[in-house]
């Protein structure tokens, strides 16, 4: 049966690396409210210089544009208790998700939140990120079943992963398949791990994006209508006006 243990240092870093997640959320929530403010300002302007030069057309496009910020920003109250909930969440998962360090040692009852809340991290991840874990090819220890252990049944052997699964991804899905752990100090551990740990920072370099951005707002140089992509923005129609209204 596995034993309880305590929580390493270690471990402790990668519960901390996806906690960031909830500083993302926040800082998702001020963005959006400082782009559409800074939006709406922007689009009253266009419409005043258009209406004095006399440019109907482009005068009623930007009225349109103004009427939908306004309404979408008088809305942001619906997003900022959404953000709390969200907040209160990741606090959660980040300790669920991060419990992939107790390897073997994981307690059978704690694997499922612990799947569930690394679906809810990697399906917010960026592409890019995953093609990295994707592109990474299993270390030869990672492909012998002694490198696993299945909570399950601790005493029986684990299976070799099959010849398709050739990648630390598809290798993550399979373990979770199989619910299968990987064993501390192999390969496939720090394999795994390491995956994990790349998912967790995405927090850090989407935080150090919207904070560039934000400064941009402040200093008045952002392109207020340039396409915008942002990792794990809420799903929100006011969200979506905003980040996406007007952009050329």
């Amino acid at each position: 049966m596995a034993t309880k243990t305590r929580t390493s240092p270690r471990a402790d870093r990668l519960q901390q690396a996806f906690e960031r997640w909830k500083t993302m959320a926040e800082l998702q929530l001020q963005f959006i409210e400082t782009l559409g403010n800074y939006k709406l300002t922007t689009a009253r302007a266009e419409l005043v210089r258009a209406v004095m030069a006399g440019q109907w057309a482009v005068a009623r496009m930007k009225a349109q544009v103004v009427d939908q910020l306004e309404r979408s920003l008088r809305r942001m109250w619906r997003l900022r208790n959404q953000t709390d909930r969200r907040v209160r969440r990741l606090d959660r998962q980040a300790k669920a998700a991060a419990r992939i360090r107790d390897g073997q040692q994981l307690e059978p009852s704690q694997l499922a939140r612990m799947w569930a809340a690394y679906t809810v991290f990697e399906r917010a991840t960026p592409m890019g990120v995953l093609e990295t874990i994707i592109n990474s090819p299993l270390e030869p220890e990672s492909q012998r079943g002694m490198a696993y252990a299945d909570l399950r049944h601790p005493e029986s052997p684990c299976a070799n992963p099959p010849s398709s699964v050739d990648n630390v991804h598809a290798l993550i899905h399979w373990i979770r398949r199989r619910r299968y752990m990987p064993k501390k100090g192999t390969q496939a551990y720090r394999q795994i791990v390491g995956a994990f740990a790349d998912i967790a920072a995405v927090a850090d370099l989407e935080i150090e994006r919207l904070q560039q951005q934000l400064l941009a707002l402040e200093q008045r140089t952002y392109d207020t209508w340039k396409p915008l992509a942002v990792a794990a923005l809420p799903d929100s129609v006011d969200v979506k006006k905003i980040t996406r209204i007007g952009t050329r």
